[in-house]
């Protein structure tokens, strides 16, 4: 993996300051809000330290999904990009917060947990449409942050369309899984 040959120069000086910023902002809040119920010094020290850890660690994750983005195979990019390294990220979250100590600490690390799976699919989404890059291959922050609303709704309308069609193959294959059994196609249905 090219990444290793040179790990400060591709990984630590490259590092996402624009999904830092971001991630920042939005655990922050998460937690912010998943700690209400806690006193006021409790909450505003589990935000803060949410902001700092999920800066840190954004900062290099986005610099990984950069570098990973078109990777081949897709499928274990995918794999490592929205699942291996954000379920570390979520381990290495825990034990942070355990070890601080963290008041409602249960709301607060499912509501990152999923923020996590979301984040890591999106950022993997925008990064292969040029957004949040870093370097050479990156724009001004202020015109990554105009284009995010369509975007996002870009993500969700491409997740919805991959949710039917997988749907689609899926009732497909019943149904010739079915008339492979001599079962009438109707019958899929009722069961």
């Amino acid at each position: 993996m090219i990444m290793l040959r040179n790990p400060w120069r591709r990984i630590v000086l490259r590092w996402n300051g624009k999904a830092a910023v971001l991630s920042a902002l939005f655990r922050g809040s998460i937690f912010l809000l998943a700690s209400a119920r806690s006193h006021r010094a409790g909450r505003s020290h589990a935000a803060l330290a949410e902001a700092l850890f999920g800066a840190l660690n954004a900062g290099f994750y986005g610099t990984l999904t950069q570098s990973l983005r078109f990777a081949e195979p897709r499928w274990m990019a995918e794999l490592l990009l929205a699942g291996m390294f954000p379920l570390l990220f979520q381990i290495g979250d825990y034990c942070f917060h355990a070890v601080l100590g963290t008041q409602v600490f249960l709301v607060s690390m499912i509501s990152s947990a999923v923020f996590t799976a979301f984040s890591a699919a999106f950022n993997l989404y925008i990064m292969r449409r040029d957004t949040l890059l870093v370097g050479e291959e990156g724009r001004p922050f202020a015109k990554n942050l105009g284009s995010l609303p369509l975007l996002a709704l870009s993500f969700v309308v491409s997740g919805v369309k991959s949710g039917w069609r997988f749907g689609r193959r899926l009732m497909r294959r019943l149904i010739q899984a079915a008339a492979r059994r001599g079962m009438p196609v109707d019958t899929i249905a009722s069961q």
